[in-house]
């Protein structure tokens, strides 16, 4: 399947040329400014010119650090000029350490400055931020965690600013210089916000801090000083959205999606290439008529992490329209600085798709070619992927690699190799393009692949289970098959989103029968376990009355991802964020007014079940350690207007 296809976009893919793309986006992009990230907004809008595509955009939201879209407020724009931080020996010598003109990433994004003239000050070791008997007043502190954390904690112990030598655990890079780009005084939160505290933090490498201590421990009689200048503005301003077709002939769209404005020549200039070099590729192969005109455009979307690609879709309301996504984000990377290999991330279990079973089957064709280069596949996990939200709806993988060069100075060109970019764009390409012409045959082929990974993955989960017998309680075991078994037959009925018309009828029957299949699969895996457990013939006990979440069922107001960007911040520091928390989407995923909490949250524990399947308070203490249960949890909820019922 798809080999006709991906021979003709084979040939039309440049990986060279790709790898350029990325170089010259990183090249920008390393400043990390918000002038930065307009200049590499034209940049990329002129690639798109340059290639045909049409109605290419470069829109601007709001960075004011106080405007929210869905539930994520907007950072502040922020400019540096200079950066520098000098240690001052006892003896007068005077020693720079970091120095932004040549390496950025040495000053922490939305560092507030200091006065024109710098700053001097006694640098102190902090061991424990929380320490309330280690004076700090008119001092620099000098610490290992990550400064996000620390931030607000050391402001208001009267630091300074803050000198750093954290790096990401697991990265191995002693001479690495860590990126911060999470710097609010929420240790929840992310973006620099309005009203925030204007600390300024330098990072050096490892090794570099090493030295640093020594130094501060050999001068202990008289201290070791630092000077820091730091000449930088946190203001309103805006941050860009790019965007361009490959038009298609009707309304619906197919969106490619990756966040540009990161310093990383992996983490994402290479996925924004990867993209930019998909969207190219298709539009002269339409433009020579080696490839019909699709009946859906492709949309390419280019925004900054989460916050602009949420503008985007309260904006634009396009996600009706929208009838799948891709998300490039850090694709590829080279294997030795690998710390996981690239993974296709898959849809969240309220939004199973065929398109897991098209981009596994993608990679699986293309993949190869690069045949040292590992693959594999992952459950949901969320970046620009939050389209999957069910409150936007929009199915969408994730190919992404992780290196230990992630948010570090060495994620660098020499990281990113050539044939595997060249590899990545012409699977999305293959992606966007098999969706965006589908018709109702071709709907139905994505159907019989979608029912055949469902197969593979219900025997995955027989043998998974069966491991489990001597641990795990047999009714769990075959709840939990029949689980995965109803999810898969989802998948097989998503195609029906691209079938309309007189076709419906028949699809949805021939589509009926692929479901059969799927399901009669579960139960024959369930039966094989009955057996090899002792007990041919079981039936599950059904499952015990979560009595008072029953007649609850909350309905989602909020777009997108819960974050608590819109509660006060005593309340998020008592409940912390919900931002990454894989649980929490998936409880609020299947919250559509209809389903009662307790469904919601059997389905959610069940999408995340370890060795058992948690109860739902126990649910709710994995998403908020403060929470008493889950009502408690959802009682906030509906206070701060997330959820009604």
């Amino acid at each position: 399947m798809f080999h006709d296809l991906l021979a003709v976009i084979e040939p039309e893919i440049v990986a060279q040329r790709a790898w350029d793309d990325a170089i010259a986006i990183h090249r920008i992009d390393r400043r990390f400014t918000f002038s930065a990230f307009a200049e590499s907004a034209r940049y990329t809008a002129q690639r798109m010119r340059e290639a045909g595509l049409q109605d290419v955009e470069v829109l601007e939201a709001p960075a004011d650090g106080e405007s929210i879209f869905g539930d994520w407020k907007m950072p502040m724009a922020w400019e540096v000029e200079e950066a520098t931080f000098d240690l001052v020996l006892p003896n007068g010598d005077v020693q720079r350490i970091a120095d932004r003109a040549q390496v950025p990433l040495c000053l922490a994004m939305w560092s507030g400055p200091t006065p024109p003239e710098g700053i001097e000050a006694e640098i102190v070791v902090v061991e424990n931020v929380a320490d309330p008997g280690q004076d700090l007043r008119g001092k620099i502190a000098f610490i290992s965690s990550h400064p996000h954390f620390a931030k607000k904690t050391l402001a208001d112990r009267g630091a300074l600013g803050i000198l750093t030598d954290f790096l990401h655990p697991g990265a191995d890079l002693p001479d690495a210089v860590a990126w911060i780009n999470s710097f609010s005084d929420d240790p929840a939160g992310w973006a620099f916000h309005k009203g925030d505290t204007p600390l300024w933090c330098f990072q050096v490498s490892p090794r570099e801090g090493e030295r640093v201590r020594a130094l501060v421990g050999a001068h202990s009689s008289a201290p070791l000083r630092g000077r820091a200048v730091v000449r930088s503005r946190l203001e309103p301003g805006t941050v860009p959205v790019i965007t361009g077709l490959v038009p298609g002939t009707g309304k619906e769209e197919v969106v490619l999606i990756g966040h540009q404005f990161e310093v990383g020549a992996i983490d994402n200039a290479s996925g924004v290439a990867a993209m930019l070099e998909a969207g190219r590729a298709l539009q002269s192969l339409i433009a020579q008529g080696k490839l019909p005109q699709p009946e859906r455009s492709v949309r390419l979307l280019f925004v900054s992490e989460c916050y602009s690609n949420l503008y985007w879709w309260e904006k634009s309301r396009r996600a009706r329209r929208t009838v799948a996504g891709l998300c490039l984000d850090s694709p590829v990377g080279v294997p030795e600085y690998g710390r996981r290999p690239t993974l296709a991330m898959l849809n969240p279990h309220f939004q199973m798709s065929y398109t897991d079973a098209l981009v596994l089957e993608l990679l699986r064709q293309v993949m190869p070619k690069s045949p040292l280069y590992a693959w594999g596949e992952a459950p949901f996990s969320m970046t620009d992927n939050l389209i999957v939200d069910s409150t936007i709806g929009v199915a969408c993988p994730w190919i992404g690699a992780h290196s230990r060069t992630w948010h570090t100075s060495m994620d660098t060109a020499d990281k990113l190799p050539v044939r595997e970019l060249g590899l990545s764009a012409l699977v999305a390409a293959a992606y966007v393009y098999v969706i965006a012409s589908a018709g109702p045959q071709q709907a139905v082929d994505l159907a019989h692949l979608a029912a055949a990974r469902g197969k593979q993955v219900l025997a995955a989960a027989g043998v998974t289970e069966l491991t489990r017998l001597g641990e795990a309680d047999l009714d769990d075991s075959l709840l939990q098959l029949g689980y995965l078994a109803e999810r898969q037959a989802e998948a097989v009925e998503s195609v029906m989103r691209l079938v309309s018309g007189e076709a419906r009828a028949s699809t949805r029957s021939y589509l009926r029968a692929l479901q059969r299949e799927v399901r009669r699969a579960g139960k024959e895996e369930e039966a094989s376990l009955a057996r090899r457990a002792g007990k041919p013939g079981h039936t599950p006990a059904p499952q015990p009355c979560e009595c008072v979440l029953e007649g609850i069922r909350p309905r989602r107001l909020v777009l997108g991802p819960v974050c608590f960007d819109r509660v006060p911040a005593e309340e998020q520091l008592r409940h912390g964020s919900p931002r990454w928390s894989a649980e929490a989407l998936s409880v609020l995923g299947w919250c559509d007014g209809r389903t009662s909490l307790s469904e919601a949250a059997r389905r959610a524990a069940r999408e995340h079940r370890a060795d058992r399947t948690l109860r739902a308070d126990e649910l709710a203490k994995r998403i908020d350690p403060a929470a008493a249960s889950l009502r408690d949890y959802f009682e906030f909820l509906r206070k701060y207007g997330y959820v009604t019922w």
